[in-house]
């Protein structure tokens, strides 16, 4: 593909950009140990630090013509500023008087450029692969999107994507990156790849964030098709049918829409889409019709380790299960948004709660912060095999209203005995339908605490929990044990090997509600 550099002003000069040689010593650091990558403004070598023998490194050598009106330290200052696992990390810049060109050192991923794997994966590359590839691209535009104001790829394509040693998409160039502007009508330059820029960037209108998720379209267009088409058309369309891909193609036109109004508001929207496809396909393979159960744990008072018991029970449910959501339904919580604060790398004021992301992911589970009635009523049907709620222990009444309507409802109460009135209480409250289907669990509580309570709530449904203290990784013990009370299923079917706990019992450490 060629590359699209057009200037508001007409035409104009690539800048030149030096060729190292190998062995060339940069930074008095640095020694050049071979050419890996070369585009319209910039050369890519791998090179060795020779202050840590044995490292490698990436090198970009960046040039920019002045009258681009693009800073040299634009993309350096953008790439710093970023920290997530899809992206580069700039780890030294240096800027020789010399040359006036900006040598950035940065991690070296080794992998293939994604148009290269899709050609050798060839039939091989199935509908989920295809799904996977857009949903991991969707994963890093919503982090650059979520800063403020938001960052703008702009050259989004295969390219510049890497698929490394993990099978895991890595963004690996951010030559032409900005921020949106928002009092600004057009781009003051016009960059892009042709074949992958959308529209808006020949001209006349600016690129916003709904312009990655055009190029997204490009790129999965491009893959389904085997390298023919990045632009949308119905021979375009006929390809992807002819390929198996006909499921994807509503989120193919969607995405490759001209007006950027008619394209997916976000990436989020776009990858709860691919979602989407997903769940209807494994369903259908299945030959079952898709559902979706919802387990809510609710706390009889604070403090005793709601959330770190919701977070536990779905990490264990995706040693078993494909698709899971853990949703924080109290309106007041924070520790969602503390969570989306580490996973995003977004800085920790209260002025920035605004722009964290409501939806993340950790590990194998989809993270869901206070979503509306609608968006709640939306998640049910967007293929989850389970969806684990986080009621808090407020005991409003709509949390208490959703607890009653869960198909588990799991109650987390204090083993101390001068608390059990609490965990009374609470059954009373609720009445005696919602107590006969009710699981009740004690962290840490005893076999007394067991007793007592099983007697008070009038049900066997009550277990101790033993310490788990790290909830995104329980031990296989305590999965087994979880998976028999939250995932009988999966035990009948001889897919869970159910141990006991057998854990000493320590302090729980709780994570708050």
């Amino acid at each position: 593909m060629l590359s699209l550099f057009l200037c508001v002003e007409g035409g104009f000069h690539l800048p030149l950009i030096e060729v190292l040689a190998d062995g060339e010593i940069i930074a008095d650091r640095y020694r050049i140990e071979r050419m890996i990558g070369a585009g319209g403004m910039s050369r890519v070598y791998l090179v060795s630090d020779l202050k840590l023998p044995g490292k490698a490194w990436a090198m970009k050598v960046v040039a920019a013509a002045a009258h681009f009106n693009i800073s040299l330290e634009e993309e350096a200052a953008l790439l710093i500023a970023l920290d997530h696992p899809r992206l580069p990390r700039i780890i030294d810049i240096s800027r020789p008087s010399e040359t006036g060109h900006l040598y950035m050192i940065m991690d070296y991923v080794e992998g293939e450029h994604l148009d290269r794997y899709a050609e050798r994966q060839g039939s091989d590359l199935t509908l989920p692969s295809l799904i996977s590839i857009g949903q991991q691209i969707c994963e890093g535009l919503q982090y650059l999107h979520s800063h403020e104001p938001p960052i703008i790829h702009r050259d989004l394509k295969p390219a510049n994507l890497l698929v490394d040693q993990h099978g895991e998409i890595r963004f690996i160039d951010f030559g032409i990156a900005r921020r949106y502007k928002e009092d600004q009508a057009e781009d003051t330059v016009l960059i892009g790849s042709a074949g992958f820029a959308a529209p808006e960037q020949y001209g006349g209108r600016q690129s916003d964030c709904r312009t990655d998720l055009y190029s997204l379209g490009a790129v999965l267009l491009y893959l389904g098709t085997g390298g023919a088409h990045s632009v949308w058309s119905e021979e375009a369309a006929s390809v992807i049918r002819r390929n198996g891909y006909a499921r994807l193609l509503p989120v193919l036109q969607r995405l490759l829409q001209a007006e950027p109004q008619d394209r997916y508001p976000s990436a989020i929207e776009t990858s709860r889409a691919l979602s989407l496809i997903a769940g209807r396909r494994e369903y259908e393979q299945a030959g079952r019709p898709q559902r979706c159960s919802v387990i809510a744990v609710l706390g009889a008072s604070p403090g005793i380790g709601v959330t770190h018991t919701t977070i536990m029970i779905a990490h264990a449910l995706t040693r078993y299960s494909k698709r899971v959501a853990v949703v924080e339904m109290e309106a007041g919580a924070a520790a969602f948004t503390q969570l989306a604060q580490a996973v995003t790398g977004r800085a920790k004021s209260r002025a920035d709660h605004a722009s964290v992301p409501r939806r993340f992911r950790i590990h194998a589970v989809d993270y869901v912060r206070h979503p509306s009635r609608a968006e709640w009523i939306e998640l049910l049907a967007e293929g989850y095999e389970f969806v684990i709620c986080d009621l808090g222990s407020t005991g409003r009444k709509e949390l208490i209203e959703e607890f009653s309507r869960a198909d588990l409802p799991i109650l987390v109460v204090s083993g101390a005995e001068w608390r059990e009135e609490e965990a009374v209480s609470f059954g009373l409250r609720v009445g005696e339908a919602i107590r006969r289907k009710l699981v009740c669990f004690i962290p840490l509580g005893g076999r007394g605490a067991q007793r007592r309570l099983r007697k008070h709530l009038g049900t066997d449904r009550v277990y101790e929990i033993a310490e788990e203290s790290d909830p995104f990784e329980p031990g296989q013990a305590m999965v087994g044990e979880l998976m028999k009370i939250c995932y009988p299923e999966a035990v009948k079917s001889s897919r869970v090997e159910v141990t006991g706990f057998g854990f000493r019992r320590k302090r729980w450490k709780g994570s708050g509600n």
